[in-house]
């Protein structure tokens, strides 16, 4: 088959139901009856080749009636289906329409030739997730459900819990990065199979909710950027931790505020030692340095990083604050990698409407100092995580210090900037700088 016979995901509207896509099944679930347990719908999530992806169902009726068996992971065609509004709170993906299937539908098995990817996942960062509940009152549930990415830790193994429901089955961990970490309780019939997998550590799927599932040690781009990244950042577990607070005694360091004056006028040797937080507003972004660099430029294995220059101004002076990759991917919404692709595809579209709508923020950042910004031989000084202050700030309590539980941690040597070629904020290249417009 030609791949110009076929739809796109985006295409999709209620006009008409002459249809036709080829997409991968990336999930499969099925909605059943409280009060008896027997299957209301089955539900898949399909994903083309324009990586579009698109909540699809069926009743029992239409889908037992499929010639071809439909599995998890299978690269099918499937003709002549109806569109809908997708409506309800919790949405499986962001899309705003979903597909039914009816007795006119044909499935088809394609050979899969790798052109559809595996999975495709809508992430938010883990420092995000309190900002996000705090838009909805106790008993509302969000529109969509999220993705998240990170370590497990404190995994307990499966419990018995006495609910309203009876006694059910419980797995409780944590889920981390190298800033965050927030409590996960796994419900429901797969407790069983999600303690077994954890404890063997092999790479499978397993479901908490009827629609959400849980991989460990997934074969994808998004865990080895996320490796990597932790790396970068200096992620411990809690054993490596307790290990070296067993070696050497750790003291907290304290995090102090600092204005853009004081970053350019007063710092010394010890102000390497702290973590330095400074607000200021985005005055301009520089889109003629490369927002984007290769992590790692000696291995096999390169992840482009998010690298965004911007002119920074509060009321005691203005400077240039470079955004590394985990404050930008903040404000990005999606890894410098995904957004490399798609910047290749429309780079005027992609990036560019992004960084405009910075300019004019307010923004709270953790400065990470070098000894280039003390020697003054840079001015410019990397920002290693941001906040935005109309959402979240460090209290006048954290300014004193940082807890662990809140505490925001960065390696010194995080990222290696003298490795990275035309990165401002080296000596070698500190003349190129944002000005503010006259």
């Amino acid at each position: 088959m030609e791949s110009a016979v076929f739809n796109l995901i985006e295409d999709l509207d209620q006009s008409t139901t002459n249809w036709k896509i080829k997409a991968r099944v990336t999930r499969m679930w099925t909605s059943v009856r409280s009060e008896n347990g027997s299957v209301k719908r089955y539900n898949v999530i399909l994903l083309d080749d324009d990586n579009n992806h698109v909540h699809a169902f069926s009743y029992p009726n239409i889908w037992n009636g499929f010639k071809t068996p439909v599995i998890e992971g299978g690269v099918y065609v499937f003709d002549q289906f109806s569109v809908k509004d997708a409506v309800g709170n919790l949405k499986h993906v962001q899309t705003e329409i979903c597909i039914r299937f009816s007795q006119y539908t044909t499935v088809t098995t394609v050979e899969d030739d790798g052109m559809i990817p595996a999975y495709k996942f809508e992430f938010l960062d883990l420092g995000d997730l309190f900002a996000e509940a705090s838009k909805y009152q106790p008993q509302q549930q969000p529109e969509f459900a999220i993705d998240v990415i990170g370590v497990i830790e404190d995994f307990e193994p499966l419990t018995k819990l006495d609910t309203k429901f009876g006694m059910r089955d419980i797995v409780k961990f944590r889920i981390c990065d190298s800033s965050n970490h927030h409590k996960v309780s796994v419900w429901g019939d797969l407790v069983v199979l999600a303690n077994n997998i954890y404890t063997k550590e092999l790479q499978s799927p397993i479901g908490t909710l009827p629609s959400s599932k849980l991989y460990l040690n997934l074969d994808d781009e998004s865990v080895t950027d996320m490796r990597m990244r932790l790396k970068e950042e200096g992620y411990l577990s809690k054993r490596e931790k307790y290990l070296k607070a067993a070696k050497s005694e750790f003291v907290q360091p304290f995090m102090e505020r600092m204005t853009l004056k004081d970053l350019n006028e007063k710092l010394t040797y010890d102000d390497l030692k702290k973590r330095i937080y400074t607000t200021f507003s985005v005055v301009k972004v520089d889109e003629d340095v490369a927002w984007w660099f290769y992590s790692c430029n000696k291995c096999q294995q390169e992840v482009e990083r998010f690298r965004i220059m911007v002119l920074a101004e509060d009321d005691t002076f203005s400077c240039n604050i470079m955004l590394m990759d985990r404050a930008a991917r903040r404000i990005v919404g999606t890894s410098a990698a995904k957004a490399y692709k798609d910047f290749e595809k429309a780079p005027e579209e992609v990036l560019h409407q992004v960084l405009k709508d910075l300019v004019g923020k307010e923004v709270t950042v953790i400065i990470q100092l070098n000894k280039a910004n003390v020697t003054e031989d840079s001015t410019i000084f990397d920002a290693n995580d941001i906040f935005d202050t109309t959402t979240q700030s460090p209290s006048p309590s954290e300014s004193a210090h940082i807890s662990e539980s809140s505490s925001i941690n960065f390696s010194v040597n995080s990222v290696d900037l003298d490795a990275i070629d035309r990165t401002p904020g080296s000596a070698k290249s500190v003349t190129k700088k944002i000005k503010k417009e006259k």
